[in-house]
């Protein structure tokens, strides 16, 4: 009886694969008044990634982003925080400033969220996962929250 249980227990602290693609569909920011709004690409960042699991529990990928209408595409390094369920994801950005960004990644059921600094002014994002072939969206979602 008490492998069996251990069974359950070690499959439930298991997370879902972060493998596949994702898509940026809500922007999290903060404002003087709470607001949801559908704001086109082009005024705003958007972004994709496409992450793989490899040997060893590390993730490589590829994120392609637009800033502002000016397109981005760069390698992901990424891996899991042991113990929390959650991602550091890494990236070589050129816009608004060339940095090397990285940021926390966690899954909430088939929901990535992101922190910042990936899109500019952002406090988190949230990504969900699409067909690779999907085509690219015009608008996103944003979310203002008082502070």
């Amino acid at each position: 009886m008490l492998p069996y249980v251990l069974t359950l227990l070690l499959s439930g602290l298991q997370t879902a694969s972060v493998d596949g693609t994702w898509e940026l569909t809500r922007i999290f920011r903060a404002g003087p008044a709470p607001a949801t709004r559908t704001v086109p690409i082009d005024s705003t960042v958007y972004l994709r990634l496409t992450l793989r699991t490899m040997p060893g529990d590390w993730i490589d990928g590829r994120l392609y982003r637009r800033y502002f209408g000016k397109e981005e595409r760069t390698k992901i390094e990424a891996g899991p925080l042991r113990g929390t369920g959650r991602y550091i994801i890494g990236a070589d950005l050129e816009r608004p400033a060339s940095m090397k960004a990285r940021t926390a990644a966690w899954l909430i059921g088939d929901t990535l969220r992101l922190g910042t600094p990936f899109v500019p002014d952002a406090d988190s994002l949230e990504l969900k996962r699409v067909r690779a072939e999907q085509p690219y969206p015009t608008t996103v979602i944003e979310v203002v929250t008082t502070r």
